[in-house]
């Protein structure tokens, strides 16, 4: 082949190449594009407008909110909304909180609520979301050339079903605050709101019963069973160490029966497994932190350290400490204390994105009033990943 026949051969060859890579880029484009249409999905803005779009959508939003009796500033609202596939478009369906906003809320969230810091946080697209958990585990065994490979024990699988309920605020503001334009509207939803849902997530996940809202890692009844005890605890049901005293820990002893408050922290520390200790820590209640921050080891050290920096969580046994207001306190058969991995051991399951309804009845002249909402889950994950202290003698 000549030189001429090579290049012309050649540029062929890159302009196939060229067309093939343009198509697929074409393909990923659309892709992309129905992503950041959906909840949750990937990109800048997960409710499907454009940058420019989602300034003017919070513009919008605010003007709803300080006048949402306004035929034009409410059409307005809709025409921005109706450009997005997962945010409706009608009062009573509610409208969709800017993306930026409800990040705002999400992230207050985040720092209010402890127990979604700690927990494992999922978005779902459905009520009806199940997670299977291998519980036993696949069985192993070993043998000798030659030898015949017996079936090993097939690993049985759990289905964890977080139980849901929305969560809602309603904030209140007086028609004179929404008419004043130097009152920040946004941020004083976004504390208002993240607030409220902050405070009834957090008793949710820690002693929600499951019904219409989550089930907390308190709720059900905790065994002194061990993790490979004969028979086994109850799926979904904790393990816990009793104090060995009917009211409390008890107090010091040095003399005979020697007797050590915080002997039960190290007994807890050792009773979860190796693999959940790497990341695992303890949760209580300030009143009960006061407690135990009082407790020393035989040589009379201090088993609570403080953080050395702001904002570093103290520790204890060398485990962080969350504080986690809706813990029980101290008391005959509570369990004021748990430890463990909660990232493997609960999972919080966010179900749809904040939504707002303005109040249009005139209850309280001269108020407007929302109603913000959001439909989320939750459930003990593994059940091994937590470990609980209850005041009790066994």
């Amino acid at each position: 082949m000549d030189m001429d026949a090579l290049k012309t051969a050649l540029s062929e060859r890159d302009g196939a190449i060229k067309t093939q890579l343009d198509a697929i880029a074409g393909r990923l484009d659309k892709i992309e594009t129905k992503s950041n249409r959906l909840p949750g999905g990937g990109g800048g803005n997960t409710d499907g407008l454009t940058d420019s779009d989602a300034i003017e959508h919070r513009k919008a939003f605010e003007k709803w909110i300080r006048n949402p009796d306004a035929a034009a500033v409410k059409a307005d609202l809709e025409r921005l909304q109706e450009k997005a596939v997962t945010i409706g478009s009608n009062s009573g369906g509610g409208y969709a909180v800017p993306e930026e906003i409800s990040r705002d809320i999400q992230k207050r969230l985040r720092d209010l609520s402890p127990i979604r810091q700690i927990a494992r946080v999922t978005q779902v697209g459905s009520s009806d979301f199940k997670m299977l958990v291998d519980v036993n585990g696949t069985a192993s065994g070993w043998v000798g050339e030659g030898d015949t490979r017996n079936e090993t024990g097939t690993p049985s699988l759990a289905e964890v079903a977080p139980t849901f309920g929305t969560v809602y605020a309603y904030p209140k503001a007086s028609e004179e605050s929404l008419n004043d334009i130097f009152f920040n509207v946004a941020d004083w939803l976004v504390r208002s709101v993240s607030e409220e849902l902050a405070i009834a997530e957090g008793q949710a996940f820690i002693s929600g019963n499951g019904t219409k809202k989550p089930t907390g890692f308190l709720n059900g009844t905790p065994e002194a069973t061990g993790d490979n005890d004969s028979p086994a605890r109850a799926f979904g049901t904790l393990e816990y160490v009793p104090t060995g005293v009917a009211g409390g820990f008890g107090t010091l002893s040095t003399t005979s029966p020697e007797h050590y408050p915080a002997d039960v922290l190290w007994q807890t520390v050792y009773t979860l497994r190796a693999g959940y200790r790497q990341n695992a820590r303890w949760v209580m209640n300030s009143a009960t932190a006061g407690v135990i921050r009082r407790f020393k080891d035989a040589d009379g050290n201090y088993l609570w350290r403080d953080g050395l920096a702001a904002g570093q969580p103290a520790l204890l046994c060398g485990y962080p400490v969350t504080i986690a207001e809706d813990m029980p306190d101290i008391g005959a058969n509570a369990f004021p204390v748990a430890f463990g991995d909660f990232e493997r051991g609960y999972l919080i399951a966010d179900l749809m994105d904040l939504r707002i309804t303005v109040d249009e009845s005139i209850t309280t002249p001269g108020q407007t009033k929302w109603y913000v909402r959001r439909r989320v889950g939750g459930a003990v994950l593994d059940d091994d990943a937590i470990k609980l202290i209850k005041v009790a003698v066994s």
